[in-house]
Order: structure tokens, then sequence, then C-alpha cells
């Protein structure tokens, strides 16, 4: 399909692609601007490349660098976005829907998804800003945002004319795209303070901090013992907890459950009310729910 020149505007292409099919869409563009393409589809099999006329070397490989790209243009004669299913689900001739949605425009983010503040904060007077999987609003929310919460910033990109930004909430860790027009430039967070003889995780900000109950000997009583959290967004988060003996426990959380630790043993839990009992060994730690998931 041949796009044709589509400066200042944004075209969102729908269709269903099968099998081994290639389904290829042209465009013209000059340097001065900037490409910016964004696929979505419920099938993870579905992808795109991004190439100039003429050249030997791909501008944008979807099955290793996603689905939401920024290509600046050079002095080709004309441009290709190619969608196909990748691996299994092409040799097996699996059909799926996307929908593209492809867009030129000035060079304004030049740096595609870097630069820019750390830190935003919700501007919205008063109200709720909807946090989507992908760089426009058909893409589905997948949570909000309270005005004046402050926000990660991991990007942002022009999707046609109107700016998004990719975003990770400061307590929640829940990541995902916001409209750019309801974002203010903001300092970053106070951190929360540690207790004494905290650990340092993996050098990453941690989220929130405290103490849980904890022992490392099934016969003595539980006592206090020191924690950070880095979250994920909902059920996922990595818990380090500083033992008396100067060591560090890891305990990861995948939707909802304690699957692995740092220590030989397998993580063995019970969950009483809002409060997870996890046995690693001889080692049991007392972990609320709050702690993985916020609040």
């Amino acid at each position: 399909m041949d796009l044709g020149a589509t400066s200042g505007g944004l075209r969102i292409v729908e269709g269903t692609i099968g099998g081994r099919e290639l389904l290829d869409y042209a465009l013209e563009g000059d340097p001065s601007q900037r490409l910016s393409v964004d696929l979505e589809s419920a099938d993870s099999s579905v992808n795109f490349n991004i190439s100039a006329n003429g050249a030997a070397d791909v501008l944008f490989t979807g099955a290793v660098e996603g689905r939401v790209a920024d290509v600046r243009l050079s002095d080709a004669d004309g441009y290709t976005v190619r969608v196909y299913l990748s691996g299994p689900a092409a040799d097996r001739g699996d059909v799926a829907d996307f929908s593209l949605a492809i867009g030129l425009g000035p060079p304004e983010f030049a740096d595609g998804l870097s630069g820019g503040p750390d830190y935003w904060e919700v501007s919205v007077g008063g109200g709720s800003l909807n946090l989507r999987a992908g760089p426009h609003t058909r893409y589905e929310r997948i949570g909000t945002l309270r005005d004046g919460e402050r926000l990660r910033n991991q990007g942002c990109r022009l999707t046609g004319s109107e700016r998004w930004c990719a975003v990770r909430a400061a307590r929640s860790g829940v990541s995902g795209w916001v409209a750019g027009r309801y974002l203010l430039e903001a300092a970053a967070p106070r951190a929360p303070a540690m207790p004494p003889g905290g650990p340092t995780g993996n050098g990453l900000r941690f989220d929130a901090t405290g103490n849980v109950g904890c022992t490392t000997d099934a016969n003595r009583t539980a006592t206090r013992c020191p924690f950070g959290v880095l979250r994920e967004g909902p059920g996922n988060a990595g818990v380090w907890i500083a033992l008396p003996d100067g060591e560090e426990r890891h305990i990861l959380f995948e939707n909802g459950t304690p699957v692995a630790t740092n220590s030989p043993g397998v993580p063995v839990f019970d969950k009483v009310d809002d409060l997870f009992l996890v046995t690693v060994g001889e080692e049991r730690y007392e972990i609320p729910e709050a702690v993985v998931n916020g609040g």
C-alpha cells in the first residue's frame, strides 16, 4: 500500500495478516522529519520492520526493538514499513488482526525515547489521567494516575501531532503511556527513609522502605528486619530484606505470588488476610500485601 506523503498527520491502518504473508506500506519523507510507527495487536507474533528504499540495512527491527519506533529520516528515496508474523506463528499459518499508526512529524523530540526531565507531575485539574498500553488512545487503558502524582520519565515521542510519554509511576512502579499535554516538569519525589541497617538492593532507588517480621531460625521468635521494595505494577515486585547477619534476602513476587529468592531454598507461602507468610528453608518472613502493591 502506498501511503504517499503523510506529513503533519497520522495514518491508522487496520488489517489482518496470516502465515508468511508480508504487508508493505510505502511512504515518502525528507531529512527534516521523524517517522513514528507503533503497532497494536493481541498477538505477540505480529511485528514490523522499517527500511529505507535502496538500503541494505533495516532501520528498525520490531522483533528485537519492540512495537514503538521513532526513526530519524535521511535523504532516501522513500521508506517501507513491513508487517509480518514471526517464528512458529508464521510456520503454523496463524492469522492475526493488527492496527498500525504511521506518522511523519518535525524533529522536536530528536532524541526519541530519551531526553527531557527525569520526572513529570500529572496536571489534570483535580481529575485523573489514563495510563495506556501504547502511545495512542486506541491502546487499552491499563490504569489511572492521580492529579499531582510523580512519574519517572522514560521518553516522549510524537504520535502524529500529539506528544505521548512513556512513564513509570514513582510509587507503584506501574508503567505505560500518557498524553504529554497533561504533564509538567517536576522534581524527584522524596526518597523513602531507610531504617538503620537497611538493604542496598540492586542499586536502584526503592519505592518504599520499612520493617517486616523475620526470623532465620524456625526455633526463634520473629524479630523485625528492614526492607526495601521495587515495584513493577500490581502483584509484581522485588523485596530486599536485611538480615541480622548482614546478608540480604531478595524475594521476587510475580502476579501476587513469591516465586524466587536469592537463597538455595524454594519459597513456600501462605496468606492470612493481607499478610504473606513466606518460608525459605529455616527462614520465615511476614510481608504485608501493601509492601508488594503499594497503598
